[in-house]
C-alpha cells in the first residue's frame, strides 16, 4: 500500500529539477567576472554605471546600486547605465563603474574616486564631514543587514517576483529562487553577527539606527544641513530601495508610524534627483 502522502516520481523530478535550476539562476545572479574592463569603445569622462536592470516599483532594487546613481544626478555627472544580472567587477562586485578605461568597484569607493576625478568640492566643516561619515558608515554596515533581512531573507519570493524584480521567472520558480537568495543572504547576515539573533532583535537594531539618524537630522533639510552629503545618498539607497516595494515590512511602518521626518527625506530626495522615477518602470 502506497502512502498517499509521499510525492509522485514526476513530482519529485520536478521539484528537484527546479531546486538546480534555481542553484544555478542564484549562482548566475552572484557570479563573478575576471574582465579588467568591459567597455571597449569608451568616451572620456563619461561614467558607465554597471548595475541591476530597472525594477517595476523602483528604480533599482540593490541600495547600493541606487546610492551611487542618485549620487551622480546629484553632481550632474554625464554617465550611461549598463543593466546586467551577470556581469561584475574583477573582484565580483555589483555596482561598479568604469571611467576612461578604468573600473572601479564598491559603491564607497566608486563615490571616492568620481569625487577625485571630478574636482567635488564638499561644502562641509569638519564636524559635518565627521558626522557624514558616522551615519554613511552606520547604515551600509549595520542597517543594511537588518533591511535585507527583512526584504530577502523573510520575502525573497515577493522580492523576485516579477512584477517587483521584473526577472522573467515563471511563478512556479519563484518560491525556490527566493529560498535559496534569502539562504544565501542569510549566511550573510550570520558572518555580520546580527544574523544569530531572533528578529525582533534584528528589528530593534533597526528601529536605533533610526532613531540616531532622526535625531542627528532633526528639521533640517538633510542630514548635515541645507544639501546633500554622502550620508544622505546612503540612506536613501538602503531606505528607498525597501520603502517603496509594493509589501509591507516592518521598516515601512517605522518610517509611517515612528520616524515620518525620515519618510520625509526619502521622498525630498526622490523629489529632487528622481523627477522622471515614474517613467523609468
Amino acid at each position: 500500500m502506497v502512502c498517499e502522502c509521499l510525492p509522485s516520481i514526476g513530482q519529485a523530478i520536478f521539484v528537484l529539477a527546479s531546486f538546480f535550476i534555481g542553484k544555478f539562476v542564484v549562482g548566475k545572479l552572484l557570479g563573478k567576472s575576471n574582465e579588467d574592463v568591459h567597455k571597449k569603445d569608451w568616451k572620456k569622462d563619461v561614467v558607465y554605471l554597471y548595475q541591476f536592470p530597472r525594477s517595476p516599483v523602483v528604480p533599482n532594487l540593490s541600495p547600493f546600486c541606487l546610492k551611487v546613481e542618485t549620487w551622480l544626478r546629484a553632481h550632474d555627472i554625464t554617465y550611461e547605465v549598463v543593466a546586467t544580472n551577470t556581469m561584475r567587477s574583477s573582484n565580483g562586485l555589483l555596482p561598479f563603474v568604469e571611467l576612461n578605461g578604468k573600473q572601479i568597484a564598491d559603491s564607497q569607493m566608486i563615490i571616492i574616486e568620481l569625487e577625485k576625478q571630478f574636482k567635488v568640492q564638499s561644502k562641509l566643516s569638519k564636524e559635518q564631514e565627521g558626522i557624514s561619515r558616522a551615519v554613511d558608515r552606520l547604515v551600509d554596515g549595520n542597517t543594511f543587514y537588518a533591511i535585507i533581512y527583512s526584504k530577502i531573507v523573510e520575502n525573497g519570493h515577493k522580492l523576485l517576483s516579477q512584477e517587483v524584480s521584473g526577472f522573467p521567472i515563471p511563478g512556479f520558480l519563484t518560491g525556490i529562487l527566493g529560498y535559496l537568495f534569502g539562504q544565501k543572504i542569510l549566511a550573510r547576515i550570520h558572518a555580520h553577527g546580527i544574523g544569530k539573533f531572533p528578529p525582533g532583535v534584528i528589528y530593534d537594531q533597526v528601529r536605533r539606527d533610526l532613531a540616531a539618524v532622526d535625531g542627528i537630522r532633526g528639521d533640517k533639510p538633510f542630514i548635515c544641513g541645507e544639501e546633500a552629503s554622502i550620508a544622505d545618498f546612503t540612506l536613501f539607497g538602503h531606505l528607498a530601495s525597501c520603502y517603496f516595494l509594493p509589501f509591507d515590512q516592518p521598516v515601512k511602518d517605522m518610517l509611517d508610524h515612528e520616524f515620518p521626518r525620515i519618510r520625509e527625506h526619502l521622498h525630498r530626495m526622490r523629489a529632487r534627483f528622481w523627477s522622471d522615477w515614474e517613467e523609468l518602470h
